[in-house]
């Protein structure tokens, strides 16, 4: 599963909204995923000492509280989180500026540790100290490279957060993220999840393998499937724009295509959603009260 959680509001987040933090664990548990890739997370962080660049985040923050509420629930959860490494303060390398995030913008991955063993790759491609080959705006992208217990299979799973508003940069970030999809997938199988920013095409105009799914299209090949929500629509439950994808190599067999969360078309307009605990007769109470993204889910296996 992959959901932008929209940090930069402050309803939510757990240290403002404890009942926000329990839908979202709802939310998972519905989607039945054991893999979850989370962007826009906040976490309260403490300044280091040696460095004004990178900040430690605080324990006991809500991805610990997403994984003790989720353990139990076919498992134990543990996470991995870019909050460590995430650039503070804007940096020029040879003539290059990369911005920096805040607390709002730290990306995440849950998993379920009884069908998989991680392994985060941030230090071997110099994520830790900005003095890698494959530099990020923001420096939030995660690589975690995950064997499934039942079969041994390995797989690399990508958590990115593109920007949005600064052309160059995006633009910059999706080359980057061509060359480091290029260098994985040469070893082993490759998915990438999160929020692009971006339609479709943007995605299917480079050399990624697969962008979103293989067998059906949901509106068009251009604009995909519709997951940012319609946040001033009081009259309905409306989406707006396909900024969500998964890109994946082909390593991996398709199981069940991308799609929303627990919704079984691909309108966009609906008179109510149930998701979670909840259900929403508009996008703007939804909005208010869990993101302005949508949960989307893909079911896969590793090819041998």
């Amino acid at each position: 599963m992959s959901f932008n959680l929209n940090g930069t509001q402050k309803s939510h987040r757990l240290e403002t909204n404890e009942q926000w933090a329990n839908d979202i664990v709802a939310i998972i548990k519905q989607s039945e995923a054991d893999i979850v890739l989370l962007q826009e997370v906040t976490t309260e962080l403490d300044k280091r000492l040696d460095t004004k660049y990178f900040k430690n985040p605080r324990k006991n923050n809500v991805l610990d509280y997403f994984c003790r509420k989720l353990s139990g629930f076919g498992g134990k959860w543990e996470y991995f989180t870019s909050a460590g490494y995430m650039l503070r303060k804007d940096i020029e390398i040879e003539g290059e500026t990369y911005s920096s995030g805040n607390k709002t913008q730290n990306n995440a991955i849950l998993y379920n540790t009884r069908k998989l063993k991680g392994k985060d790759r941030a230090k071997e491609f110099g994520f830790d100290k900005f003095n890698g080959k494959f530099l990020f705006d923001k420096n939030s992208v995660q690589v975690i490279e995950f064997v499934e217990l039942a079969t041994n299979s390995k797989i690399n799973i990508v958590n990115v957060h593109i920007p949005h508003n600064n052309f160059d940069r995006y633009y910059r970030d999706l080359n980057t993220l061509e060359r480091l999809y290029a260098q994985l997938k040469s070893r082993s199988a490759v998915i990438i999840g999160g929020d692009f920013n971006t339609h479709r095409k943007s995605l299917n105009d480079r050399n990624f393998d697969n962008v979103d799914g293989t067998s059906s299209w949901y509106f068009s090949k251009e604009f995909g499937l519709l997951t940012t929500i319609q946040t001033n629509n009081e009259e309905n439950f409306g989406f707006s724009n396909s900024y969500d994808h998964f890109i994946f190599s082909n390593k991996i067999k398709e199981i069940q295509i991308m799609k929303r969360v627990k919704i079984p078309d691909n309108k966009q307009i609906y008179d109510s959603i149930q998701i979670g605990n909840n259900r929403f007769y508009n996008s703007y109470d939804y909005y208010e009260r869990i993101s302005d993204h949508f949960p989307i889910i893909f079911e896969f296996e590793i090819i041998s």
